[in-house]
């Protein structure tokens, strides 16, 4: 934004400074290629702006979006849950783990924006064949692959991490959506509000108290890497300035 508008302000300086301290004579040619050179710059910052403005809406989306699915999850800890969010992996991050009695959970969520069609319902239903996601109008396969290689990737670190076999079933939620599901599968999809589904086991199974401690131990140790900005700041501090502790 600011170099859209100091942009014309600056071909203008050169175009003067060229006229009148370096003497360069005024022709029609200078003069159109100042004004060609103005406006191909405002288109294209004009442009990049109006690209930058997009993606700063899908990116608020995508925000709105997890912090919507994290308080839906987090209500389930009244529950007896354990949840993580933003769980960090290898070169990726989990948007949510969560263990339950049913099991651990890899929660991938996506925000998806509902058309206007002037059809009520059914422009905010998708249906789950199974294989794909089908909004109103396109389908989607790739949520489910990458669904089903975080909770790969998550099984296999916490197998080895606490030394016995973890399965974790992928998890697709879609805030704000009414899925209506039309055949079983290995990955479940849910809104948001349906995220109390997650306490039942996959097919019954229940993890005992032990397992679940250990589980959590390993996901509480991956997961909690961040130090507090003021807290390292106050110790900086304390270090430089004598007698501060």
């Amino acid at each position: 934004m600011s170099t859209l508008l100091s942009f014309p302000l600056s071909v203008l300086g050169i175009h003067l400074s060229q006229s009148y301290l370096a003497g360069t004579p005024e022709s029609t040619f200078r003069v159109s290629t100042s004004v060609l050179v103005v406006l191909g710059g405002i288109a294209f910052l004009a442009y990049r702006l109006h690209g930058s403005s997009h993606r700063r809406f899908q990116l608020q989306c995508a925000l709105d979006a997890e912090i919507a699915v994290a308080q839906e999850l987090d209500q389930l800890m009244r529950q007896g849950a354990i949840t993580f969010h933003d769980f960090p992996a290898e070169q990726f991050n989990i948007d949510h783990v969560v263990e339950t009695r049913g099991g651990v959970f890899a929660v991938e969520t996506k925000s998806r924006l509902k058309p206007d069609r002037g059809g009520g319902a059914e422009d905010a239903k998708v249906i789950f064949d199974g294989h794909a996601l089908l909004f109103p109008g396109w389908h989607d396969t790739t949520t489910l692959e990458q669904a089903r290689r975080q909770a790969v990737w998550l099984g296999r670190w916490l197998s080895r991490a606490v030394g016995s076999p973890v399965e974790v079933r992928p998890v697709v939620a879609l805030p704000g959506w009414y899925v209506e599901r039309q055949a079983k599968s290995d990955v479940r999809v849910i809104n948001g509000r349906e995220a109390k589904s997650l306490l039942s086991g996959w097919r019954g199974d229940l993890l005992s108290d032990e397992t679940i401690t250990r589980i959590a131990h390993q996901l509480e140790e991956r997961c909690r890497n961040v130090e507090p900005v003021q807290f390292g700041r106050a110790r900086k501090i304390g270090r430089l300035v004598p007698g501060r502790a």
